[in-house]
């Protein structure tokens, strides 16, 4: 490697450079999947990495992939060193317990080999539609094991200089629900792998090998010093907060999950897990590295909102999470629940900097996938499987109200069209609105949560993993709480009945009516010193009703207008 300092101006286009290439793979992905969950909600990432694993850069896709790739791969750089990748090999896992997430995320990944030398290495993770297990989606809210949850990959290499290992796709695709929907996926993702390899090497010969990896070090270099000035900002001390999940599915007690965060005399931040409930039966677990990635979420939209992060970002930052207790599991405990931890845990690390930093504080947000799935067999026998994310509300912050119904940061997932909906399922939407008085009551008022009514036109299945049914979404300084989701079932001729937030395989009949109302985000300062226009905007918009406007605001519409 050059001695010399890398030029300034080949960082800054050199990083350009392998963002632009991580977003073509997605590209690529997006318009060569199957699933609606990869091609519709965008439920996937890609990234270039450097030859010990750090990522370097990345698309904009979904945040609890940040940095989750890297465990994964490092363990891959174990089992495979370096020296062997050459060019045409792909890898893979879908392991939580070699630092991946759940099942559900494959990831896949290739080297960038220029003149013989692996230089850099490129790679993908998708959620897919099912990969086996016990329900379909392979999201078992019942679950006990990971055993029960779907088809697990070591890390392992299935393809050699080009060549696909002959066994691999037929074992697979004989264990999943969506062969030909969940190959397709896999293969677009092994396809977007060629895409960014070329793209990473034209930068390499472009600038030649000595001087691109001179500007990757710089890169996680200069993002280190940018985190640990942003860290450098809080004040001494600890600032502790806490949240607690309804329940694991199973034995329905509340689980607690506390943090703590510090920051050291260098300029370090320890964000500590100690007073977490210990692990659970339920599938609700958090694998370190779906922890880790929330923690680096929560951090950077505090302390650097609009930083370009890559691993070095991430190096100041000192995860503490027990083994055996909930965010850190010991194999083989279920996890494809995991986002109902991972949402709080980025609830909690940015309430707890919150309070060192009130200017950037804000409510807790709806903070839960609310997953729904819909399962259904076609007269031939093949499976069709609609899987969704209810988004809700954000909290509010520091003169604005929260959004309404927006994909929380942690996932960031795109909307599913209604039109699509109801071409790929039996079903018809019947209603998709904002739920009136469900952002808490505030200053700044927290975010509306949905309602969706779906009509049932087939036999069917119908599976969830929500959270905050129980207890409300925290508001902030004197803001009102944020509603809980709700589930609810109506057969013909029958009263409307409540579905638990957790449950697997609920028959449904053709005429029944599904809804599904989403959490509120809570609000932030007292309701009684709202602006009074914002308020009466509210009520002739719907998002308020007259009763809560007297009740929580203390005004009255006809004084105010």
């Amino acid at each position: 490697m050059s001695n010399r300092a890398p030029d300034p101006v080949t960082c800054e286009v050199v990083r350009h450079g392998l963002t632009a290439a991580a977003e073509q793979m997605a590209a690529a992905v997006e318009r060569s999947a199957r699933s609606q969950v990869v091609r519709e909600m965008l439920d996937y990432s890609t990234g270039v990495f450097d030859a010990s694993g750090g990522i370097i850069a990345q698309s904009t896709r979904i945040p609890i992939h940040l940095n989750s790739m890297t465990r994964p791969l490092r363990r891959l750089l174990e089992l495979y060193p370096l020296a062997d990748w050459r060019t045409g090999d792909v890898y893979i896992t879908n392991d939580p317990y070699s630092g991946g997430q759940h099942l559900p995320d494959i990831m896949t990944f290739a080297p960038v080999v220029v003149d013989g030398e692996c230089v850099a290495i490129v790679g993908t993770i998708g959620h897919h539609a099912d990969v086996g297990g016990r329900a379909p989606a392979s999201y078992g809210a019942d679950a006990t094991e990971v055993y029960q949850e779907g088809f697990q990959i070591p890390p392992l290499r299935i393809v050699r200089e080009g060549h696909w290992n002959e066994l691999f796709l037929p074992l697979f695709a004989k264990n999943i629900r969506l062969p030909d929907t969940t190959v397709g996926d896999l293969k677009a993702q092994i396809a977007a792998l060629g895409i960014g390899a070329g793209e990473v090497a034209r930068i390499v010969r472009r600038y030649g090998t000595a001087d691109f990896l001179a500007a990757a070090v710089e890169l996680v270099a200069a993002a280190r010093r940018v985190m640990t000035e942003a860290i450098g900002m809080l004040p001494g001390g600890a600032f502790r907060a806490e949240d607690v999940i309804d329940g694991d599915g199973i034995d329905d007690e509340p689980v607690r999950i506390v943090v703590e965060i510090r920051r050291s005399a260098d300029n370090r931040l320890t964000v500590d897990f100690t007073g977490t409930d210990a692990q659970v039966r339920g599938p609700i677990n958090s694998p370190i590295g779906a922890t880790e990635s929330a923690v680096y979420y929560g951090t950077s939209a505090v302390l650097q909102p609009g930083a370009t992060p890559n691993c070095g970002s991430y190096e100041p930052i000192d995860v503490i999470a027990l083994e055996g207790f909930v965010l850190n599991p010991r194999h083989p405990a279920p996890v494809v629940g995991r986002s109902v931890f991972t949402h709080r845990i980025a609830n909690v690390v940015m309430a707890a900097l919150g309070q060192a930093l009130p200017d950037r504080a804000c409510a807790h947000h709806y903070g839960n996938s609310n997953v729904s799935i819909l399962s259904h067999r076609t007269d031939s026998g093949a499976a069709r499987v609609l899987f969704e994310i209810g988004v809700g509300g954000w909290g509010g912050r520091p003169g604005q109200d929260g959004p309404d119904g927006l994909s929380q940061g942690v996932h960031n997932s795109r909307n599913n069209p209604v039109e699509l909906v109801e071409q790929e399922f039996p079903c018809r939407i019947l209603r998709y609105a904002y739920r009136t008085d469900s952002g808490g009551a505030g200053r700044w008022r927290g975010g509306l949560g949905l309602e969706r009514r779906v009509l049932v036109l087939a036999e069917c299945e119908f599976s969830a993993q929500f959270d905050r049914m129980k207890f409300g979404v925290p508001g902030l300084l004197g803001g009102g709480e944020g509603a809980p989701g709700e589930l609810e079932l109506e057969r013909s001729g029958d009263d409307v009945t409540r579905i638990p937030g957790k449950v697997v395989g609920l028959r449904l009949h053709p005429g029944d009516v599904l809804t599904v109302r989403t959490q509120g985000g809570g609000g932030l300062g007292d309701p009684r010193e709202r602006d009074v226009a914002a308020a009466a905007t509210d009520v002739r918009l719907g998002k308020v009703s007259r009763h809560s406007l007297t009740n929580d605001y203390g005004m009255n519409l006809e004084e105010i207008e």
